[in-house]
């Protein structure tokens, strides 16, 4: 029974981060296959073409305190390769006690609108902004996030097609000194998911920093919800449309400079995860395809990632003394969390840095997780978010 148990946790793991990814490389291989056959063999049907032209744009920005960056998000997106006409800058303040609204303010002559309430946390603010927004897509983005030039002309090309409700760009992460981005392997890997599971109409999520919506699709949130990009998908998804990745559209954000500094965003925005999951139970239904197959895969399998280590670290630890094999497989755990732990305390060799980060990373973001699912589970975490400490990037 133990060694069921070992391996049942262990599968999870693998399943979600190893065999899912496989799966996904695997179904577009065979779709390609497929395709080129059906043609080679005179099948020459096409999906009829988009309508050309470009919609009516509203960017909402929602605003805490972001004195230090506004104005360079706001002349980054009034530098955009779009037509000025078609765009619309709003940005909600959640009653920012600093120079915020000022320097927004500075900016109404170039149509930039603030749109100053009270405190009402992040959803408040974006249902404040939706009311005012007069584009036919929503363009959600942070303080802190720089778009490439051209990034919302690339961005709402997929909503050309009517079948597709909602689009994420691709973030890039960025170190403010230039150092390596802890995050940078998950990122890649969550990267890739995102533009897999878009060639089959179910992005898992959006990219907070940069997405775009149908507004007709992006109702008011439910108070309380943390992760709007991860609710609006889920919502997307619900109503029949597709979500996909626009690699092309790419923003810039400043990563964290060390573990510690991301470790309460995470424990938020893991519990904001589960809170949305419970609405969105519906969706892990098998009626729903592989959109169903997709969520249990790449969300709920990985959020219990953290109580499936736990469970593979005690049963092994019960295993190991009557089997060699099993105590190699102990060896193994025990040299992954000890160099977690270096990386943790910052005190890793330098020929073993890059993977002491990584473990670290992996343990730290777990932990986050399981904090977060607590928090959920007693309801303890509020609505309203604090910036986080970060410096100007200038990588856009």
């Amino acid at each position: 029974m133990l060694a069921i148990l070992f391996w049942v946790a262990v599968g999870c793991i693998i399943h979600t981060y190893v065999l899912y990814p496989l799966l996904l490389i695997s179904l577009d291989a065979l779709a390609q296959a497929r395709g080129a056959w059906a043609y080679l063999g005179g099948d020459e049907r096409r999906r009829p073409l988009a309508q050309l032209g470009l919609p009516h744009v509203s960017v909402l920005v929602a605003a805490y305190n972001e004195a230090s960056c506004i104005g360079q998000r706001i002349e980054n997106l009034l530098d955009q390769d779009y037509p000025a006409d078609r765009l619309e800058i709003l940005i909600g303040s959640d009653a920012s006690s600093d120079e915020t609204d000022a320097i927004v303010q500075r900016f109404a002559a170039r149509g930039v609108r603030l749109s100053r309430g009270e405190r009402a946390g992040k959803a408040g603010v974006l249902a404040r902004l939706i009311a005012l927004a007069k584009g036919e897509v929503l363009v959600m983005t942070d303080a802190n996030t720089e778009f490439e030039k051209d990034a919302i002309r690339r961005l709402v090309q997929p909503l050309r097609d009517p079948a597709v409700g909602l689009v994420c760009g691709r973030l890039r992460l960025h170190s403010p000194v230039g150092a390596p981005v802890a995050e940078g392997a998950y990122w890649k890997l969550e990267s890739l998911l995102k533009m897999y599971e878009s060639r089959r109409g179910c992005v898992m999520g959006a990219n907070g920093g940069i997405y775009a919506v149908r507004k007709h699709l992006f109702p008011p949130l439910p108070a309380g919800t943390i992760v709007d990009d991860f609710v609006a998908a889920l919502r997307v998804l619900q109503t029949g449309y597709e979500v996909r990745y626009e690699a092309e559209a790419v923003a810039h954000e400043e990563a964290a400079p060390g573990h510690g500094g991301e470790y309460k965003r995470r424990v938020r925005i893991a519990d904001g995860c589960f809170r949305a999951l419970s609405q969105f139970r519906n969706l892990l239904s098998p009626r729903h395809g592989f959109t169903a197959f997709a969520l249990w895969s790449h969300k709920v399998l990985r959020w219990i990632v953290p109580q499936a280590m736990l469970v593979a670290l005690l049963t092994n630890l019960i295993l190991a003394p009557g089997s060699p094999f099993f105590a190699a497989l102990m060896l193994g755990q025990g040299v992954c969390y000890f160099l977690a732990a270096l990386g943790l305390l910052g005190a890793s060799p330098r020929k073993f840095r890059s993977l002491a980060d990584g473990a670290a990373h992996f343990v730290e973001m777990n932990a986050a997780l399981l904090v977060g699912f607590y928090r959920f589970s007693r309801g303890s975490q509020g609505q309203m978010w604090n910036r986080t400490a970060r410096t100007v990037s200038k990588t856009a």
